[in-house]
């Protein structure tokens, strides 16, 4: 993977349902106030906002070390393209059927409430998407989004080599985040597990071999990250950590 830089400012590009909330705590440990959390508002549709990273004189700024967003090409403020002068980044993934299940499990809840809100308007998510199955098959794109631009199956090893300074699993998240400190040079993280989800409903058992073979491309960049986020660090396990390929965590 490509090796971190501590004097530029490196990018958590944080893909929902990926842990993100509990990562937060530990990212304002590890940065203090150099830590940006980029939040957009869909209640308002307000869209990622953006923080300048270099002064006048094209030195990076020393107040700005690490940001943290949903970037999205679904509304505009993917990557590369929204930070273009940044080209480190780390992240957390999950398998991405995991993954796509647990968003609409956490979207259902959010609609009982009548707190889901896309773009500036409440949705009924429970009426569009009537079931698991009929999510899954349907609208898995929005991860695609949150992936960088112009990844593909042909470029996809190369490019997560040059971008990502590590990427971890959610499934054994402990022993991703104490992988990630040592890159970072920052200390050992116990993590909290927050925002989980509840699964009310059967998931279909052929579900996730379809939707394996719709998107391919998912599953790749997802057995990339599980084949190789403990390369470098040996068989270490830190405590806490479960081991990759055990049921996944339902966290946020």
């Amino acid at each position: 993977m490509k090796t971190y830089e501590p004097d530029k400012p490196v990018i958590y590009t944080h893909i929902p349902k990926c842990a993100g909330t509990s990562i937060v705590t530990m990212l304002r440990s590890w940065f203090g106030n150099a830590y940006h959390k980029l939040n957009q508002d869909e209640t308002k549709d307000i869209l990622l906002p953006k923080i300048e990273t270099q002064g006048s004189d094209g030195k990076w700024l020393p107040s700005v070390k690490c940001l943290h967003g949903h970037f999205n090409h679904g509304r505009g403020y993917g990557l590369p393209y929204y930070y273009p002068e940044i080209d480190q980044y780390f992240t957390i993934l999950r398998d991405p059927f995991e993954l796509v299940v647990s968003m609409y499990f956490f979207a259902k809840g959010r609609s009982a409430q009548g707190k889901f809100w896309y773009r500036g308007e409440q949705v009924d998510f429970r009426n569009q998407f009537p079931s698991v199955e009929y999510y899954v098959r349907s609208y898995p794109y929005w991860l695609f989004n949150h992936l960088p631009q112009d990844l593909t199956l042909d470029n996809y090893e190369e490019y997560l080599e040059q971008r990502f300074v590590y990427i971890g699993i959610i499934e054994d998240l402990q022993t991703s985040v104490a992988n990630l400190g040592t890159i970072l040079g920052k200390p050992y993280f116990e993590l909290p597990q927050l925002n989980v989800s509840t699964y009310d409903e059967k998931i279909p058992t052929y579900l996730r071999e379809q939707f394996y073979d719709d998107y391919p491309l998912l599953k790749r960049v997802y057995d990339f990250a599980l084949q190789n986020y403990r390369r470098g660090f040996g068989e270490r396990d830190s405590a806490g950590s479960r081991q990759a390929g055990e049921v996944a965590v339902k966290a946020g």
